[in-house]
């Protein structure tokens, strides 16, 4: 039953993103909403990144408190980590391929317009971000300490945001319309969750239905993150069982592969459809800011919030030396990408497509880095478990 061990994971895995991607957007219209008085850019890399960013909280924290297989949580964590690290990724490699290709600027031929104090802002602040992260994970253990400091970084960027006056001194309020038009309700609206449409349905937008839209979103989006996790989890395993289903066979991988390649990408459709409505829209600071502002969001709060309250909670986490050794290797890679896609985005000499290309080639490469070390993780638990 190996192919059906396979194909019920992966199944799960793919309605999970569907379920994702309909509660974010859902979740942006009201974060959207509740952000019309901010600037461009900070909007992008506060808002939008968390509404975008929120599956990968809800991810780790699944991780962490759900899955309690034998090796526990070591594993767990490394499956938050996984889905950070490959979603940051994707967030500074695909998002702007997709705000590049996708958007109006790349169809209407114009330049695409990039705060370039902005993304050196973020830029920097991301890269700082990933070199404490590569320390903590360096460490055998992992306090409710660490979990602080990354919290702490999240709120030090939101700082530095606020002082650099990121809200605009005089609202917006009347100058747009904020009401989601009426038609009838049918089924088909509950079925493919068009939470907006359900919850709004010809209603102006006011900050309290908006509070309301957040939090019915975000109930719906941890069932996605839940099915996202438990697909995840049974794809990585040797054998499992499911709804009376006896003897079904994963792949049998570390999840922290599965993570980087699989659930991270679930997570990201979010990520990308907001930049590429705000790039159609000419909001570029907003498409870029968003995907290197998520990715703040996600190595710092989505994982340092989630191990805070586990280790206060439970215990410490404490990771093998294989699976640390795998992520760091991971970390390391995610960081020298930060590195190479920064002057790619801000030298002006090279063309806004060729830098979607490189951009790509940079994807594709890292692609290749994550099946290669899942080979050698697959063929060492082959020969352990042949010579076991």
């Amino acid at each position: 039953m190996t192919l059906l061990g396979i194909l019920i994971p992966l199944a799960l895995i793919a309605l999970s993103g569907h379920i994702i991607w309909k509660s974010t957007e859902s979740f942006e219209t009201a974060a959207d909403f509740l952000g019309r008085h901010m600037s461009q850019g900070v909007k992008g890399a506060t808002l939008n990144a968390v509404a975008s960013s929120m599956p990968e909280f809800l991810t780790t924290m699944f991780f962490l408190f759900y899955i309690k297989d034998e090796g526990a949580f070591a594993d767990s964590f490394s499956g938050g980590l996984g889905v950070v690290s490959g979603s940051a990724i994707f967030n500074i490699l695909i998002i702007p391929v997709a705000v590049i290709f996708l958007g109006a600027p790349a169809r209407s031929r114009t330049p695409l317009k990039i705060n370039r104090r902005i993304f050196r802002r973020d830029g920097l602040f991301l890269i700082f971000s990933n070199i404490i992260l590569i320390v903590l994970i360096s460490k055998p253990h992992l306090t409710w300490i660490d979990g602080f400091i990354l919290v702490v970084i999240y709120l030090a960027y939101l700082f530095l945001l606020r002082k650099g006056l990121g809200f605009t001194r005089n609202g917006e309020r009347g100058s747009v319309e904020h009401r989601i038009p009426y038609v009838p309700l049918k089924a088909k609206h509950f079925l493919r969750l068009e939470l907006k449409q359900v919850l709004l349905n010809g209603r102006r937008l006011t900050n309290r239905n908006a509070a309301v839209n957040l939090l019915v979103s975000v109930a719906v989006m941890s069932i996605g993150t839940w099915m996202l996790v438990e697909g995840t989890e049974l794809l990585g395993k040797d054998t499992y069982s499911f709804f009376g289903l006896e003897g079904l066979r994963g792949l049998g991988l570390p999840i922290i592969f599965l993570s980087v390649l699989l659930a991270s990408a679930a997570t990201s459709i979010p990520d990308t459809m907001i930049s590429v409505r705000d790039a159609r829209r000419g909001n570029h600071e907003d498409s870029i800011s968003n995907a290197v502002g998520s990715n703040i969001f996600d190595i710092s709060f989505a994982l340092g919030l989630p191990l805070l309250i586990y280790t206060l909670i439970h215990h410490n986490v404490t990771m093998s030396e294989e699976v640390r050794i795998w992520s760091l290797s991971t970390l390391v890679v995610m960081w020298v990408i930060n590195m190479l896609v920064y002057p790619i985005v801000i030298w002006n000499r090279i063309s806004i497509r060729t830098k979607g290309l490189l951009m790509l080639i940079l994807y594709t490469l890292f692609i290749a880095f994550v099946i290669e070390e899942s080979m050698r993780a697959w063929i060492s638990g082959v020969i352990r478990s042949l010579m076991g």
